[in-house]
Order: structure tokens, then C-alpha cells, then sequence
């Protein structure tokens, strides 16, 4: 699912920076994720707004 949306290859040149784009591109499909769930589930987040 993350190559197809988010495409294969990274782009960076260093091990570190390959590794921060893997993870990245981990957290993105996550977040997505998410998102697709509480849209289906009808759920509405809550924010705590005391501060």
C-alpha cells in the first residue's frame, strides 16, 4: 500500500536520509490511515480545550 501511494523508490542519497524518508513515508500512510477510519466509523475527534 505505501509504494503505490506513496511511491517505491526514495530519494535520498544517505542512509540517514533514506531511513528518515522510509519513516516518514510510514508515518504519512498512518495518518491516512487514520483519517479513512474515523471517516467510515463516523467518529468526530475531541479536543481537550481547558488550557
Amino acid at each position: 500500500m505505501i509504494k503505490g501511494k506513496f511511491e517505491a523508490a526514495v530519494k535520498s542519497k544517505s542512509d540517514n536520509g533514506q531511513v528518515n524518508e522510509a519513516l516518514c513515508k510510514l508515518l504519512c500512510h498512518n495518518i491516512c490511515v487514520l483519517v479513512r477510519a474515523m471517516h467510515d466509523l463516523g467518529m468526530e475527534p475531541l479536543f481537550d480545550s481547558t488550557t
